[in-house]
Parts: structure tokens; sequence; C-alpha cells
């Protein structure tokens, strides 16, 4: 599991997501071994206090040259992120940075550019119907979810999720199977032993 929701239950899918929480989310990610190589409680933002409840998270990720902050020495924690900031984290993630997917609104010259078009090539993230990716656009929590999903290559099990509602870890108040990113959320909020066949999933047992 690599999101957790609220204490009142929900988990807010529309909501924008913070530096910070993205931070957190990929720190989770990280395989045991390689987060002992890269651990860290220092940086350098003059913004993220050592005893921040994310300061592990992005001293580690900046550590492991998966985060960067800003020109100004910040790395504005409490910010919400961009699809052009996620989609760079992402490819920084799986150390791939090129693609050829190319959106209306991404000219060579854009900073992400060879991050988004990497992303897009590899179906992590998807563009609008107008052809343009929007990379300014701050991205919400549900879309963190479903684009991380497609990263890790992770789809939820549907007919385990049906028979098994009432005894999940996490299940969320402002979330049901019509909202187009539920089976994101559920995958990612529910950890899980399964085997796999291709794209299929098939779980054993869940766990906090």
């Amino acid at each position: 599991a690599y999101i957790c929701g609220y204490p009142d239950g929900t988990v807010k899918p529309e909501r924008q997501i913070t530096r910070a929480e993205v931070a957190t989310i990929f720190y989770r990610l990280l395989q045991d071994e390689a987060r002992e190589n890269v651990w860290s409680r220092t940086n350098s933002y003059s913004d993220v206090a050592s005893g921040a409840w994310y300061n592990s998270a992005v001293s580690t990720l900046t550590n492991a040259g998966i985060l960067t902050g800003y020109e100004d020495g910040t790395f504005r924690p409490d910010a919400p992120i961009t699809r052009a900031e996620f989609a760079a984290i992402c490819c920084r993630f799986e150390q791939l940075t090129d693609g050829a997917a190319a959106f209306t609104d991404v000219p060579a010259s854009h900073w992400a550019a060879k991050s988004i078009a990497y992303a897009a090539t590899r179906g992590w993230v998807t563009g609008y119907a107008d052809g343009t990716f929007k990379p300014g656009n701050n991205i919400t929590r549900a879309e963190v979810d479903a684009v991380t999903c497609r990263l890790l290559e992770r789809s939820a099990d549907i007919e385990y999720i049906r028979a098994h509602l009432k005894e999940l870890p996490r299940v969320f108040a402002d979330m049901n199977e019509q909202h187009w990113a539920y089976w994101y959320v559920m995958e990612a909020a529910n950890g899980h032993d399964y085997t796999k066949s291709g794209n299929t999933e098939t779980w054993l047992r869940t766990y906090p």
C-alpha cells in the first residue's frame, strides 16, 4: 500500500496532491535495499525542517536524484504538484528519460519534455482530446494513483475486492465503482500478496 487516505475515512480523489505527499508515496515504494543505500534525513532545502513529517522522504529521494527543488533553494512541500513535475519524478524513479510521444503544448524546449514524452509513450500518462497535455495543471490524487499503478504495472483483482470488501484494510467513503479511478485507488491503498499472469493480478491476501 502506498496511499492511506484521511482520518475521516475519505481519500479525496479530486483534491490536489502536494509535493510532500508525492515524496512520501515514492519513499514507500522504494525497495528496502535501495532505500538503505540512499536513506537520509538531511537536505539543503530552506523550507524542509529536520522535524517535518516528510523530511525522511524528501531527503532520501533528493539524495537518490528522484526529487529536485527550486532555484531559490526551496522544496515547497505544501505546494501542489503539476502534471509535468509528476511525469519527471516517475521517469527519474524508473531511471528513464526519453520518448517519442508529442503534445501540442509541450515544445521540445519545455524543461520536462523528454520525461512527459517517455511517460506518455509507456502509457503512464495520457493527454487530452485536443492534443494537449497541460503540463502546468496540478495533478489530482486520483490521477497520481492511476499513473503510479501503470508505472508499476499493478492492477486490482476486481473479483477479490468485491468478494472481500468488508475485510479490506482500506475502503473510502467518497469512492465507489462508478468513479473512474476506483480500482487504481483500491490497488494503491491495500497491501496484498498476489500471483500474476500477464497483466492480471490474483490477490491471495491483504494487509495494511
